[in-house]
């Protein structure tokens, strides 16, 4: 009979702890799985959101990779229809240089008669002999100094290489040289305050250093011969301007030495007018 009692006892209480293992069992499960699922929603919304913004952020490169192509497609437009402008202007440019080189044509004329008498001993006789300075008012008459138009040259330099127009400047101050030796002629004025012939040697050998040799010889009478040396050099500086090639450090220089000259010398002449 004890047993008997006891048996259902631990029957009862054991079905009971059973009970309560199961219930929290399922408790603990429902929990999980109610924490599971939540988890899951907020992961699901999560990578919705991330999704999205990766999508966001891969139109804003997208629009921004678009409007960097534009702009760097619309500065290549402009640098090379400003180039091809630059190149245009560079054409204009020698075309007015050589108009103005051509303008010298009477000028140059002068340069013959120059190159034929002993100046400084004519110039002496001009100085007194009215009927010798006469004489050379007839050289060069077609030529009017003051009409002479450069503006052409002077329009065109800022796209003009500093060797050309360096070059350019040497001739100028030659054929001016050989201008002003002739209205000292003409004028019968005293050669000794007007002219500085050592001025434009220092042109024409800074100009032609090969030929300094052949200028301390003949001086100023031999610059006649010079000159189409000169325009010749011209030719090849602005043919390689055209093409682009960039002046070394001496071509620089060297401009640099023929501007400083020529300066000298065109300041006689507007001193000389």
């Amino acid at each position: 009979m004890v047993l008997l009692e006891w048996f259902p006892a631990v029957t009862t209480t054991s079905l009971l702890a059973i009970g309560l293992w199961l219930a929290r069992n399922l408790i603990l499960t429902r929990l999980t799985k109610s924490v599971e699922h939540e988890f899951d929603a907020k992961l699901e919304t999560l990578r919705g959101q991330l999704g999205e913004s990766e999508e966001r952020l891969r139109a804003d490169l997208r629009a921004k990779e678009a409007e960097i192509s534009a702009l760097r497609s619309g500065a290549m437009t402009a640098m090379a229809s400003r180039q091809m402008a630059v190149d245009q202007r560079r054409l204009e440019a020698v075309d007015q240089l050589w108009s103005s080189v051509t303008a010298l044509g009477p000028a140059k004329a002068i340069l013959p008669f120059m190159a034929v008498i002993r100046f400084d001993n004519v110039a002496s006789q001009a100085e007194r002999d009215p009927k010798l300075r006469k004489a050379f008012g007839f050289i060069g008459s077609g030529f009017d100094f003051k009409a002479l138009d450069l503006s052409g040259a002077a329009k065109a330099r800022p796209f003009l290489s500093p060797v050309v127009w360096a070059t350019y400047s040497a001739i100028l101050a030659m054929v001016f040289h050989a201008v002003m030796r002739l209205q000292v002629l003409k004028s019968g004025a005293p050669a000794k305050d007007i002219m500085d012939d050592q001025a434009i040697a220092k042109v024409i050998k800074a100009a032609l250093p090969h030929q300094a040799e052949f200028i301390d010889k003949y001086g100023a009478s031999g610059y006649y011969f010079l000159v189409d040396q000169l325009e010749s050099k011209l030719l090849q500086d602005l043919q390689a301007m055209l093409g682009g090639s960039e002046a070394d450090k001496a071509s620089i220089q060297q401009a640099a030495e023929i501007l400083r000259a020529s300066n000298e010398v065109l300041k006689q002449v507007d001193s000389g007018e």
